[in-house]
């Protein structure tokens, strides 16, 4: 009799694991893709807003007295910014508006170019 009560039991929780990797699978999967920053800052460059140079300035950045950005496909918030005080050397910075968050200096991205007319 035990055997009995345990097959019905058993097919339930295969059916509810089914169930559940049908349901939850392809959405994690597509979590864990990366973009690649061409992807994810795809352009064109803009000029900085007012918002993004004053988030740089409580952050103490001076290295972005020339800068363009990109908008993140992914966040409305968030920015890539390239950055030059001399039109020759540029470094990279990352800005989350909503938090007033500056990741930088970095490299350059492979893939995408400083702005034209600099």
């Amino acid at each position: 009799m035990g055997s009995i009560r345990c097959k019905p039991i058993t097919a339930l929780f295969r059916r509810g694991l089914m169930l559940l990797s049908v349901a939850c699978l392809p959405g994690l999967a597509n979590a864990g893709q990366k973009l690649l920053p061409s992807e994810q800052f795809p352009g064109p460059w803009r000029e900085i807003t007012q918002e993004i140079r004053d988030v740089l300035v409580l952050n103490r950045v001076s290295a972005c007295s020339q800068a363009a950005g990109r908008q993140s496909s992914r966040s409305s918030g968030e920015y890539l910014l390239y950055c030059t005080t001399d039109e020759k050397l540029w470094t990279s910075w990352r800005v989350q508006s909503a938090t007033q968050q500056v990741y930088g200096p970095g490299k350059l991205f492979e893939g995408i170019a400083p702005p034209d007319g600099y």
